[in-house]
């Protein structure tokens, strides 16, 4: 898997999911599944630069979308 790296300062990447709560969206360093059996379906994942904040999402499997 190619590692992704942050498009406003070039730093790598880091994987997070999301956590919510009333009020509020978090972000979270470990990464967790949500099991569906849509084929369409695919995870979004968070990744996060650890450098400048930057959030940026990506598909788990971008496959699914062609």
């Amino acid at each position: 898997m190619q590692r992704k790296k942050c498009s406003k300062c070039d730093s790598a990447l880091t994987k997070a999911r999301i956590q919510s709560s009333p009020g509020t969206v978090d972000v979270n360093k470990t990464p967790s599944s949500v099991l569906n059996n849509n084929y369409d379906y695919s995870e979004l994942i968070p990744y996060v630069c650890s450098s400048c904040g930057y959030v940026d999402f990506y598909v788990e499997e971008p496959g699914k979308f062609v």
